[in-house]
């Protein structure tokens, strides 16, 4: 299925060099034709397959997409669209902080592909940081994996700097103990891939690749 096509790229360069409510309303048609109505189609597709193999993905795709306005308040940049587009696959909902979820953003220079656990509560984060630390064994096993290895490298995410008194141990064998998320991410610079017919595959097979850590994500929330 084709999603994004030339006229995709032409409004997206347009957008680019003229970020501002005047382009855009003059523009609108060109946006939702080309840009909007594909974008759906993607998030559509993203979540129909995740959710064929993995059934509790069942968030409504117009869920799973972005404004492409931008939030600007406390921005230092006032330009008020996004130029990348961004699809997220959560557990019922985009953004369900105690399950790991997969994400993408797409972009005219290429594809951003992610995932992992990005919200815990500190309830949910004390006792994925013990079942990291307990099974560091099996998750340096998992990372080591051909297709993890070679798109994401290692499970990352921002960590606090000291270990609480009662993890200081278990952090020197496994610093990972300290992270507020786990997540992995990887970029694919490649601007045809924007265009690609396969773009929906593309995504899935990055996101397949990841699996075994997200299970083990999975298995650290239940």
């Amino acid at each position: 299925m084709t999603f994004f096509t030339k006229d995709s790229v032409r409004f997206w360069k347009g957008l680019a060099k003229n970020n501002d409510k005047a382009w855009f309303d003059e523009h609108r048609k060109d946006y939702e034709t080309h840009l909007r109505q594909p974008y759906l189609k993607l998030a559509e597709a993203l979540v129909e397959q995740v959710k064929e193999v993995e059934p509790e993905y069942e968030v409504a795709p117009k869920k799973a997409i972005y404004r492409i306005n931008r939030d600007v308040r406390f921005a230092k940049d006032k330009t008020p669209y996004k130029t990348e587009l961004g699809i997220t696959v959560g557990r019922h909902e985009k953004h369900d902080p105690g399950w790991p979820a997969y994400t993408c953003r797409i972009s005219v220079h290429g594809v951003w592909t992610a995932g992992g656990l990005y919200m815990p509560d500190n309830d949910l984060r004390d006792t994925v940081r013990l079942y990291v630390g307990e099974n560091r064994a099996e998750l340096a096993k998992l990372e080591r994996r051909a297709g993890f290895a070679r798109t994401y490298g290692r499970l990352g995410g921002e960590a606090h700097k000291r270990a609480p008194a009662e993890l200081k141990e278990l952090a020197e064998l496994e610093p990972r103990v300290l992270n507020k998320q786990w997540t992995f991410w990887s970029d694919h610079d490649d601007p045809k891939l924007f265009t690609d017919p396969k773009l929906d595959q593309f995504i899935l097979d990055r996101w397949e690749e990841a699996r075994p850590v997200m299970e083990f994500l999975k298995d650290a929330c239940r």
